[in-house]
C-alpha cells in the first residue's frame, strides 16, 4: 500500500505561517522581554559587623523642665540593599511586614503588637527620615536602618523602655518610619523572625526573612556584644 504524501506546497504554506507567527510574537513581546531581562533586582544582606553593624553613640534632645541634650552608647544594625539587575531601581522601599517570636515549643508565632511599616534609610537624619530612596543604580547599594540597641541604663531617657523587661536588659528598637504609641517597635529579649519586603516603583517586591536573637545582655566590647548579646542570620 502506498503512503499518502503531503503536497510540498502545503508544507511550505505551513512553514511560512509558523514563521509569520513567530515574527509577530517577537514584534509583540520583544520590548516586554527586554524589560524583563533588564529590570532591577533588589536583594538584602546583613553582616553582624562593620560596616553593616557597629558600636556608636546615639544623641537626642529631651524636654523636661528645659531642653536637655542626652547621649548613650548604642549598637546600630543596618541592612545592605543592593541592585544586581541591569536597570536603576526607582523609589526603593523596605517594608517590615511581620514579626514572629519563637515560642518554647520551637514554633515562630506572630507578634500581635507589631506595627507593619517601612524602615528608614540610613544617614538621612531623624528630623526628616528617608522612607523611599530616590534610586539605586545597577551594581550599587544603600544602607537601610534596621534598628538599634542602647545601653539599657539609658532606656528610659530615650523612651525605649518596656516595664516588663528587667532594667539591666537590652531592647531592640526597630527603626520604623515612625515610633508608634503602642511601642510595637520595641523588641524585648527573645528569638524572632522579621519578614521584610523590598520593592521599587519599577520592580515587584521580594521577600526576605532574617532571624534576630536578642539575649538581653549588654557588652561594651563590640566583639563580645556580637557574639553573646545579639545574633542575626538569614532565615531564608
Amino acid at each position: 500500500m502506498e503512503k499518502a504524501s503531503v503536497p510540498i506546497g502545503t508544507l511550505g504554506e505551513w512553514a511560512g505561517a509558523v514563521a509569520t507567527f513567530l515574527v509577530v510574537l517577537v514584534a509583540l513581546f520583544k520590548d516586554e522581554y527586554l524589560r524583563w531581562r533588564r529590570k532591577p533586582r533588589l536583594r538584602i544582606r546583613i553582616i553582624l559587623g562593620p560596616p553593616d553593624c557597629h558600636r556608636t553613640t546615639i544623641s537626642a534632645v529631651v524636654y523636661k523642665t528645659a531642653p536637655t541634650h542626652i547621649s548613650a552608647a548604642c549598637y546600630y544594625l543596618r541592612l545592605w540593599v543592593d541592585n544586581v539587575g541591569r536597570t536603576r531601581a526607582e523609589r526603593v522601599q523596605v517594608y517590615a511586614e511581620k514579626l514572629r517570636r519563637k515560642s518554647a515549643d520551637g514554633i515562630f508565632r506572630e507578634v500581635e503588637t507589631f506595627n507593619p511599616m517601612n524602615l528608614r534609610w540610613a544617614h538621612a537624619g531623624s528630623d526628616h527620615p528617608e522612607i523611599f530612596a530616590e534610586g539605586i543604580s545597577p551594581r550599587m547599594g544603600k544602607h537601610c536602618d534596621l534598628g538599634h540597641v542602647i545601653d539599657p541604663k539609658h532606656r528610659k531617657d530615650f523612651g525605649e523602655n518596656l516595664p516588663d523587661v528587667e532594667p539591666d536588659k537590652t531592647i531592640l528598637s526597630l527603626d520604623l518610619e515612625m515610633a508608634p504609641a503602642t511601642l510595637g517597635h520595641l523588641v524585648p529579649p527573645g528569638v524572632y523572625e522579621l519578614q521584610l519586603r523590598v520593592a521599587a516603583a519599577n520592580c515587584l517586591p521580594v521577600t526576605h526573612t532574617i532571624e534576630l536573637t536578642i539575649t538581653g545582655n549588654w557588652f561594651a566590647d563590640q566583639a563580645k556584644m556580637f557574639s553573646d548579646g545579639l545574633g542575626i542570620k538569614a532565615a531564608n
